[in-house]
């Protein structure tokens, strides 16, 4: 990579990250203001500030490929209304090269974003659900490691992960006498929710008494309001900000229950999706940037950059959500949005040789 590729990737990453922020900035002030107005007597104003911040990278993920668009129309843009990308041709830099310069640096921007959401899912849901706790907030402590602990009456549980309201992981449970001392310690595998009560799978319980400890072991054991819902509802989130592990594991469990398990399925798909949205979109930025200067100028072409990636982005949110409604493919609903992108970027193409 020579100097004037590095140049070009700068322009464009620099436009890229440009725009991702200004469109996050805009969607969280509306969510803030969103939730302020929902506000009730007892809520805070700092803690919905919060509670949105903690969102935002979730939104970057989401907004990410309408900002390919944007940043790489306004960065490319602005070097072609300053006949730079004129001069780079002169050089021997083709149309080509700047197209896999952009794109290269819109996939490494997509795999970051994708890593950084990825390993922040878990905290964020973790501060979400101590800032979301008003009467049951005394009542949830947070651990240090990647597992939750809360209190229920005279027991605390640690739940080693959440995957959703009706469904827990790795359950350890610590019950105590009204003296304080442990009366038994249970341990299960997982914690299912059938109507009004739990039922532990594997579940192992060790009774102290004076004289010994005994231990019992069961299949299956039922509960009874085991847990606080609003501490689970909390812990759980859209299934396309949950890490791909935590939608894989809920998959399948929805599949040995035989349940449905759409709306997962094509979030899964949509998370996988997003890499190659991205690119379609940069791609159908370039034709705009490359057109003769003749059919309009820089504000012109980002006016249409901007049309385009509002129109995608409503499509994008239809089709996924038309797929869980009307139950048809997952992965057509995922990728058909990239497939429709693509054509209309080589047409785009087509037209301006």
């Amino acid at each position: 990579m020579n100097r004037l590729d590095i140049y070009i990737a700068k322009s464009v990453l620099t436009g890229i990250v440009a725009a991702l922020f200004i469109i996050a900035a805009i969607d969280w002030l509306g969510d803030m203001f969103y939730q302020a107005g929902r506000m009730s007597a007892n809520d805070q104003f700092m803690r919905v500030v919060l509670v949105t911040l903690l969102d935002i990278p979730h939104k970057l993920l989401e907004f990410l490929p309408s900002a390919l668009l944007i940043g790489t129309l306004l960065s490319l843009g602005q070097l072609a209304s300053t006949s730079e990308i004129v001069a780079s041709g002169a050089s021997g830099c083709s149309r080509l090269r700047i197209a896999l310069v952009a794109c290269a640096m819109g996939l490494l921007l997509t795999v970051f974003v994708a890593l950084v959401v990825e390993f922040y899912s878990p905290l964020s849901d973790k501060f979400a659900a101590r800032f979301q706790q008003s009467d049951a907030a005394e009542n949830i402590l947070l651990a240090s490691d990647d597992s939750y602990w809360m209190r229920d009456r005279d027991r605390f549980v640690r739940i080693g992960s959440v995957i959703s309201p009706d469904y827990l992981r790795n359950l350890t449970i610590y019950s105590f006498d009204k003296e304080g001392n442990v009366a038994w310690i249970g341990q299960a595998d997982a914690a299912i929710r059938k109507q009004n009560e739990w039922s532990l799978t594997n579940f192992r319980q060790s009774k102290f008494s004076e004289q010994q400890v005994t231990t019992e072991q069961s299949a299956e054991y039922h509960w009874r309001e085991l847990f606080l819902s609003s501490f689970l509802q909390s812990m759980t989130a859209d299934p396309f900000k949950l890490p791909l592990k935590r939608l894989a594991e809920y998959i399948s469990y929805l599949d040995e229950n035989r349940l449905d398990a759409t709306a997962y399925r094509v979030a899964l798909y949509k998370r996988m999706a997003v890499p190659f949205t991205g690119i379609a979109m940069l791609l159908l930025a370039l034709p705009l940037v490359f057109r003769p200067r003749q059919l309009g100028g820089m504000g012109q072409r980002l006016f249409f950059g901007i049309v385009i990636a509002l129109l995608a982005y409503v499509a994008i949110e239809a089709i996924t959500n038309g797929a869980v409604v009307y139950q048809f493919s997952p992965v057509l609903a995922a990728f058909a949005p990239m497939v429709i992108i693509a054509g209309l970027s080589v047409i785009a193409f087509r037209i301006i040789r």
